[in-house]
Formats: C-alpha cells, structure tokens, sequence
C-alpha cells in the first residue's frame, strides 16, 4: 500500500468519527456514601479501645485477677489453702503429707553420715537404743578447708555461748550466769559445757554431730539451720580445738619443743604463807 492510500484512509475515518476533544480527563471514582464513611470512623476509632484499655490496666491497681486471654494454667480451678474439700472424708483442701513419702534426692541411707547414730534393739528388754558412731563418714575428708570452714560456722552458731576457745565463756553464758546469781526475773540457765572438759572430748563424733542436730538441754538444735557437711566440719574443728590444749609433746618438732620449754611458766608462783601466831609482848632481853 503506498503513502497516498494511507493518508487516503485516514481522511476517510475521521469523516466519520465525531469531533472529540484533544484530552481525555483522568477517571475519578465516585464519593461514597456517608453511611459508609460513618461506619469506617467508627471501626478506627474502636480499634482504639483495646489499646486503651491494656494501657490502663498496666497503670493502674485492682483487687481484681488481670484477664488472661491466654490462660496456660495461670488461671484454674483448684483449692487453696484453709478451704473445704467435700471429696475427703474429713473435707479439708490441705492434705497431710503420705506416711513414708521421701522427696526425690532426700533419701538418707547412711546413719553415720545423717544421723551420727543407729538404733539397736535389746533383746532382752526389748528397749531400742542408740549407739552413737566414732569417728568420721567415709565421705567426710578431714581437710584444711574442711576446718575452716568448720571454725567459720562454730564463730557463728556456737561462740555466744561456748566461747570461742571452746570452754563455756561466751558471752551470752557469762551473762546469763550473772543474772542467775543477782537472782533477776527468777534466771534459771544451764551452764553451757566445755568442750575440753573429759566427758565431752571422750564422747563419740557421732554424739557431738547429733548434738548439733536435735540440741540439749538449753541448746537449741540446729539442723533446720546448718547443712550436714557444715554439722560435719564443727565437729572437725572442735577436735582441733581440743587437740590443741592436749596435744603431746610427741607431735611437736624440735624447734616448736625448745621454744616451748622456753617459754616461762603460766603458773602461778606459791609463797609461804604469813604466820598467823601473835606477836610477844614482852621486852627483850638485854645482852
């Protein structure tokens, strides 16, 4: 087809299509309506509420339990404490421990190590008694660690009343004496023991760790409060206590024996007493 034929069909379409305008407007898309305005409003605005109120909770105080949305146990029905339980016979919510029940890693097996003590029945009486261990568990190493420690919790649980050299002085046992003898508020106290003294340095190890544990007379007992390898180190360290007002001379070098031996005597030095006979009366006698 040549130009002439092109240009010719052009002149012949625009005969026939009307006269348009040189530019198409944009298309636009028509107002909504105003219920439909109102309605998108209001669906932002309640949007708004949660947000408003997670905001206020977070800020403010009530007696109320929060909302759990997701509740993952944190919110159940159960029973609490004091409260009444019609499925028992007794109808109490609060249930007594199983008889024989051990908590899991709480079974003590070894009477020397937790007890200090193991029960022996006589079968002539038929009476139970206890025969106390001597010596220390297996599983007790008597260290330098071991006896520090051992001094750190006697300075604590045990000087304010044996002293700490281990003789009774301490000081709540000098006061308690004091008040016993002024007779103030009617005192009554049991002098606390030496640890030196022969009947307690000749008891079994077993007996003192069980003595820390259950207490005596006005001592309280103190195996809510010290562990059993802290019970176990007390008792380590009063037998160094002990060991270190009668030790032999046999333990001791060369040089520690010569500077005690010269060392001047602690005892004191004894006088001849004054004669209590009265003095003469009469003149002397002239040469």
């Amino acid at each position: 087809m040549s130009d002439q034929d092109i240009h010719s069909s052009r002149g012949f379409a625009d005969d026939l299509l009307p006269d348009a305008p040189a530019e198409m407007p944009p298309p636009r898309l028509p107002r909504p309506p105003f219920w439909l305005i109102a309605i998108g409003l209001v669906t932002v605005v309640g949007t708004w509420i949660p947000l408003s109120l997670a905001a206020r909770g977070r800020n403010s105080k009530s007696a109320q339990p929060r909302i759990a949305i997701v509740q993952d146990m944190s919110i159940q029905p159960k029973l609490r404490e004091q409260q009444t339980n019609f499925i028992f016979a007794d109808q109490r919510a609060m249930r007594p421990r199983v008889a024989g029940t051990v908590a899991r890693g709480d079974v003590e097996e070894d009477d020397h190590y937790y007890r200090g003590f193991y029960l022996v029945k006589d079968d002539i009486t038929g009476l139970t008694k206890a025969v106390f261990f001597r010596g220390f568990p297996d599983r007790v190493r008597i260290t330098n660690g071991l006896l520090l420690r051992g001094q750190q919790r006697f300075n604590i649980y045990c000087s304010a009343c044996h002293g700490m050299d281990g003789k009774g002085h301490g000081p709540i046992n000098e006061r308690a004496t004091q008040l016993q003898e002024q007779g103030v508020y009617d005192t009554s106290w049991a002098a606390a023991a030496d640890l030196h003294a022969p009947n307690i340095a000749g008891n079994e190890e077993g007996n003192l760790f069980n003595t820390i544990t259950n207490g005596v007379r006005n001592m309280p007992p103190y195996g809510n409060q010290v562990p059993v390898e802290d019970r176990w180190a007390i008792v380590a360290y009063i037998r160094a206590l002990e060991f270190s007002q009668n030790a032999p001379k046999s333990v001791l070098t060369p040089e520690e024996l010569k500077d005690l031996e010269s060392q001047p005597s602690t005892e004191p030095a004894t006088t001849q007493p004054a004669s209590t006979e009265p003095a003469s009366t009469e003149p002397a006698k002239a040469q």
